[in-house]
């Protein structure tokens, strides 16, 4: 199974900062068992869309300044706190701002909230790595131009 958990990115400011929108749907697959009568969105779940969010992120940015086309890979989560629990019909706001970018790692500082109320925050770390698959590639991309098409780059 492939989890794509961003519905769209909403703004972009290179070397700065990135945001996106997940909705929770109560047809999400992960409701069936994460808690029958009473469904909480996972905060393993909740992690990987920041992580989707920041990995994109350093991509966006290497593709912007046109650098060779690595893959963000995630190595470190730090200091995650969850604050409140996401229920179905949640929409939840994801952003990653930039700690610091080199050019074998990167590390954003990564909130998501619903209704202005913060979820969960932390620090994520990621090694950037040469995979070199043309489908990985394609599908990337293809993935971007669904993502992006009403994004907002700002200077």
């Amino acid at each position: 199974m492939r989890f794509h958990l961003l519905d769209r990115i909403e703004e972009i400011c290179y070397n700065k900062h990135i945001t996106a929108v997940k909705c929770v749907s109560l047809s999400d697959d992960v409701f069936d068992e994460h808690f029958p009568g009473h469904p909480v969105y996972p905060g393993s779940l909740i992690i990987e869309g920041l992580a989707q969010l920041g990995g994109s992120f350093f991509e966006l940015i290497m593709k912007h300044e046109g650098k060779p086309a690595l893959r963000s890979v995630l190595s470190i989560v730090n200091r995650m706190k969850f604050r409140r629990p996401v229920f179905p019909g949640d929409r939840m706001l994801l952003r990653a701002d930039m700690v610091s970018f080199r050019d074998d790692f990167g590390v954003v500082r990564v909130q998501s909230e619903v209704d202005g109320e913060v979820c969960a925050e932390g620090e994520l770390t990621f090694t950037f790595m040469d995979i070199q698959d043309e489908n990985l590639h394609g599908s990337r991309l293809e993935l971007y131009k669904i993502c992006m098409k009403n994004t907002r780059e700002l200077p």
